[in-house]
Protein backbone atom coordinates (compact mmCIF):
# COMPACT_ATOMS: atom_id res chain seq x y z
CA UNK A 1 0.00 0.00 0.00
CA UNK A 2 0.83 3.87 -0.08
CA UNK A 3 -0.64 6.32 2.31
CA UNK A 4 -0.29 9.71 3.12
CA UNK A 5 -1.29 12.55 5.37
CA UNK A 6 -1.33 15.70 2.87
CA UNK A 7 -5.01 15.50 1.58
CA UNK A 8 -4.58 17.98 -1.01
CA UNK A 9 -0.98 17.40 -1.93
CA UNK A 10 -1.47 21.24 -3.68
CA UNK A 11 1.89 22.77 -4.06
CA UNK A 12 3.58 25.45 -1.40
CA UNK A 13 4.44 27.47 -3.37
CA UNK A 14 0.57 27.54 -4.75
CA UNK A 15 -0.44 29.78 -2.08
CA UNK A 16 -2.62 26.54 -0.81
CA UNK A 17 -1.64 27.02 2.79
CA UNK A 18 -4.50 26.21 5.08
CA UNK A 19 -3.39 28.84 8.20
CA UNK A 20 -3.21 31.70 5.94
CA UNK A 21 -7.06 30.96 5.36
CA UNK A 22 -8.18 30.40 9.21
CA UNK A 23 -7.40 32.73 12.52
CA UNK A 24 -7.60 32.06 15.92
CA UNK A 25 -5.82 28.55 15.22
CA UNK A 26 -4.27 26.68 18.28
CA UNK A 27 -1.17 25.34 17.65
CA UNK A 28 1.42 22.65 19.73
CA UNK A 29 5.24 23.38 19.16
CA UNK A 30 7.10 20.96 20.73
CA UNK A 31 10.39 22.45 21.59
CA UNK A 32 11.59 25.99 22.42
CA UNK A 33 14.88 25.97 20.47
CA UNK A 34 15.42 28.09 18.00
CA UNK A 35 13.57 26.72 15.65
CA UNK A 36 10.33 26.42 17.87
CA UNK A 37 11.03 30.15 18.74
CA UNK A 38 10.82 31.07 15.10
CA UNK A 39 7.77 29.20 14.96
CA UNK A 40 6.05 31.16 17.50
CA UNK A 41 6.94 34.34 16.83
CA UNK A 42 6.25 33.95 12.82
CA UNK A 43 2.83 32.22 13.40
CA UNK A 44 1.78 34.52 15.78
CA UNK A 45 2.64 37.65 13.66
CA UNK A 46 0.42 36.20 11.13
CA UNK A 47 -2.39 35.28 13.18
CA UNK A 48 -2.69 37.74 16.17
CA UNK A 49 -5.38 35.47 17.91
CA UNK A 50 -3.69 32.08 17.72
CA UNK A 51 -3.15 30.13 21.04
CA UNK A 52 -0.46 28.28 21.42
CA UNK A 53 1.21 25.39 23.91
CA UNK A 54 4.95 25.54 23.77
CA UNK A 55 6.30 22.16 25.78
CA UNK A 56 10.17 22.00 26.56
CA UNK A 57 12.10 20.22 29.18
CA UNK A 58 14.42 22.90 29.45
CA UNK A 59 13.21 25.79 31.55
CA UNK A 60 15.91 28.21 29.58
CA UNK A 61 15.12 27.42 26.60
CA UNK A 62 11.42 28.67 27.93
CA UNK A 63 12.42 31.76 29.66
CA UNK A 64 13.61 32.48 25.98
CA UNK A 65 9.84 31.86 25.13
CA UNK A 66 8.52 33.62 27.83
CA UNK A 67 10.30 36.85 26.71
CA UNK A 68 8.91 37.45 23.65
CA UNK A 69 5.72 38.58 25.45
CA UNK A 70 3.23 36.48 23.08
CA UNK A 71 -0.35 36.47 25.18
CA UNK A 72 -1.65 33.71 23.74
CA UNK A 73 1.32 31.40 24.29
CA UNK A 74 1.21 28.49 26.89
CA UNK A 75 4.44 27.50 28.01
CA UNK A 76 4.99 23.77 29.58
CA UNK A 77 8.14 22.50 31.13
CA UNK A 78 8.14 18.81 30.50
CA UNK A 79 9.47 16.63 27.86
CA UNK A 80 7.88 16.31 24.70
CA UNK A 81 6.85 12.47 23.59
CA UNK A 82 5.48 11.52 27.29
CA UNK A 83 3.54 15.20 27.25
CA UNK A 84 1.97 14.32 23.44
CA UNK A 85 1.32 11.05 24.49
CA UNK A 86 -0.67 12.46 28.06
CA UNK A 87 -2.41 14.61 26.21
CA UNK A 88 -3.23 13.44 22.67
CA UNK A 89 -7.06 12.09 22.18
CA UNK A 90 -9.36 11.86 19.81
CA UNK A 91 -10.27 15.17 19.89
CA UNK A 92 -7.06 17.30 20.06
CA UNK A 93 -6.96 20.60 21.88
CA UNK A 94 -5.00 21.61 19.02
CA UNK A 95 -5.07 22.12 15.50
CA UNK A 96 -1.57 21.88 14.19
CA UNK A 97 1.25 20.19 15.58
CA UNK A 98 4.56 21.80 15.01
CA UNK A 99 7.37 19.34 15.58
CA UNK A 100 10.75 21.63 16.49
CA UNK A 101 13.06 18.50 18.38
CA UNK A 102 15.94 16.67 16.95
CA UNK A 103 13.65 13.62 16.63
CA UNK A 104 11.16 11.86 14.82
CA UNK A 105 8.19 12.90 16.54
CA UNK A 106 5.41 10.77 15.03
CA UNK A 107 7.50 7.57 15.51
CA UNK A 108 8.72 7.95 18.70
CA UNK A 109 4.87 8.99 19.94
CA UNK A 110 3.91 5.27 17.91
CA UNK A 111 6.40 3.58 20.19
CA UNK A 112 5.74 5.97 23.49
CA UNK A 113 1.47 5.27 22.81
CA UNK A 114 -0.33 3.19 20.29
CA UNK A 115 2.43 0.28 20.13
CA UNK A 116 3.50 0.04 23.82
CA UNK A 117 3.34 -3.07 24.68
CA UNK A 118 2.21 -4.43 21.18
CA UNK A 119 5.42 -6.10 19.96
CA UNK A 120 6.67 -3.93 18.02
CA UNK A 121 10.51 -3.22 17.59
CA UNK A 122 12.90 -1.08 15.41
CA UNK A 123 13.51 -2.27 11.99
CA UNK A 124 16.23 -1.16 9.26
CA UNK A 125 15.28 1.15 6.74
CA UNK A 126 16.74 -0.72 2.94
CA UNK A 127 19.46 0.61 2.13
CA UNK A 128 17.79 1.62 -2.05
CA UNK A 129 15.81 4.58 -0.24
CA UNK A 130 18.76 6.46 -0.01
CA UNK A 131 18.93 6.43 -4.09
CA UNK A 132 15.66 8.99 -2.99
CA UNK A 133 17.24 12.50 -2.67
CA UNK A 134 20.95 13.58 -3.19
CA UNK A 135 21.81 13.98 0.14
CA UNK A 136 21.15 10.13 2.77
CA UNK A 137 22.86 10.00 6.42
CA UNK A 138 21.82 7.51 8.43
CA UNK A 139 21.33 8.16 12.28
CA UNK A 140 22.21 6.05 15.20
CA UNK A 141 19.50 3.81 15.43
CA UNK A 142 19.49 3.19 11.76
CA UNK A 143 17.05 5.95 10.76
CA UNK A 144 17.07 7.55 7.61
CA UNK A 145 17.74 10.89 6.84
CA UNK A 146 17.21 12.67 3.35
CA UNK A 147 17.16 16.07 1.92
CA UNK A 148 16.66 17.15 -1.41
CA UNK A 149 19.27 20.00 -0.38
CA UNK A 150 23.03 19.74 -0.04
CA UNK A 151 23.20 22.89 1.47
CA UNK A 152 22.31 24.92 4.50
CA UNK A 153 18.81 26.22 3.72
CA UNK A 154 17.35 29.74 4.88
CA UNK A 155 15.35 29.72 8.09
CA UNK A 156 12.63 31.30 6.17
CA UNK A 157 12.18 29.17 2.82
CA UNK A 158 8.75 29.12 1.63
CA UNK A 159 8.97 25.63 0.10
CA UNK A 160 8.89 26.94 -3.44
CA UNK A 161 8.87 24.61 -6.84
CA UNK A 162 12.40 26.82 -7.47
CA UNK A 163 15.01 26.22 -4.59
CA UNK A 164 15.88 29.68 -3.79
CA UNK A 165 19.20 28.96 -3.16
CA UNK A 166 20.71 26.68 -6.35
CA UNK A 167 17.81 27.61 -8.86
CA UNK A 168 17.18 23.94 -9.22
CA UNK A 169 13.39 22.88 -10.07
CA UNK A 170 11.35 20.57 -7.08
CA UNK A 171 9.27 19.01 -9.51
CA UNK A 172 8.35 15.78 -7.56
CA UNK A 173 7.95 16.92 -3.54
CA UNK A 174 10.05 14.46 -1.11
CA UNK A 175 6.60 13.33 0.72
CA UNK A 176 5.66 12.08 -2.99
CA UNK A 177 8.41 10.05 -3.61
CA UNK A 178 8.36 8.68 -0.47
CA UNK A 179 4.77 7.63 -1.45
CA UNK A 180 5.62 6.05 -4.32
CA UNK A 181 8.67 4.11 -2.81
CA UNK A 182 6.16 2.35 -0.76
CA UNK A 183 6.00 -1.76 -1.40
CA UNK A 184 3.49 -3.99 -0.93
CA UNK A 185 5.81 -6.33 1.21
CA UNK A 186 7.08 -3.24 2.68
CA UNK A 187 4.52 -0.50 2.90
CA UNK A 188 5.99 3.61 3.40
CA UNK A 189 3.79 5.16 5.87
CA UNK A 190 4.36 8.98 5.24
CA UNK A 191 3.38 11.80 7.17
CA UNK A 192 3.29 14.56 4.93
CA UNK A 193 4.03 18.35 6.52
CA UNK A 194 2.29 21.41 5.70
CA UNK A 195 3.51 24.85 5.16
CA UNK A 196 1.96 27.06 7.63
CA UNK A 197 4.32 29.66 7.68
CA UNK A 198 7.79 30.92 5.48
CA UNK A 199 10.14 27.81 7.32
CA UNK A 200 7.42 26.69 9.44
CA UNK A 201 6.13 22.86 9.06
CA UNK A 202 3.72 21.25 10.86
CA UNK A 203 0.61 18.62 10.60
CA UNK A 204 -2.89 17.97 12.16
CA UNK A 205 -2.75 15.85 14.84
CA UNK A 206 -5.18 13.82 14.61
CA UNK A 207 -3.00 12.64 11.34
CA UNK A 208 -1.14 10.84 14.23
CA UNK A 209 -4.35 8.26 14.86
CA UNK A 210 -4.82 7.91 10.98
CA UNK A 211 -0.92 6.84 11.66
CA UNK A 212 -1.47 4.62 14.07
CA UNK A 213 -4.62 2.79 12.61
CA UNK A 214 -2.13 2.06 9.35
CA UNK A 215 0.52 0.44 11.65
CA UNK A 216 -2.09 -1.82 13.53
CA UNK A 217 -3.42 -2.98 9.99
CA UNK A 218 -0.04 -3.86 8.58
CA UNK A 219 0.77 -7.48 9.73
CA UNK A 220 4.64 -7.42 8.87
CA UNK A 221 7.51 -4.83 8.46
CA UNK A 222 6.81 -1.32 7.53
CA UNK A 223 8.45 2.19 7.31
CA UNK A 224 7.26 5.08 8.87
CA UNK A 225 8.18 8.57 7.22
CA UNK A 226 7.68 12.30 7.77
CA UNK A 227 8.30 14.77 5.02
CA UNK A 228 7.82 18.05 3.62
CA UNK A 229 8.80 19.21 0.07
CA UNK A 230 12.18 18.90 0.69
CA UNK A 231 13.67 16.93 3.70
CA UNK A 232 12.44 14.11 5.45
CA UNK A 233 13.49 11.17 7.87
CA UNK A 234 11.99 7.51 7.77
CA UNK A 235 12.22 4.74 10.50
CA UNK A 236 12.16 1.02 10.00
CA UNK A 237 8.85 -0.84 12.36
CA UNK A 238 8.67 -4.52 12.84
CA UNK A 239 6.57 -7.09 14.88
CA UNK A 240 8.86 -9.05 17.20
CA UNK A 241 10.45 -12.25 16.08
CA UNK A 242 10.01 -11.20 12.44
Amino acid sequence: ISWTTRDSCCPPSSGCSPVNNKFMASFLILGAGKFGLLALQRLSAQDLEARFVVVDHQAGALAEARSLGIAGADLIEAEVIPYLTAHLGPAPPWEWLIPMVSLHVAYAWLLAGPLAGQGWEPAPVPEELEDLAPLAIRGPGGELYLSLARHFCPDDCDEPAICPVTGEERDQPLFRRLVAASRPNLPLLVVASEQLAPGIGGYAPDKLFTLADAVAATPGPLLVATACRCHGVVHGLQRKGE
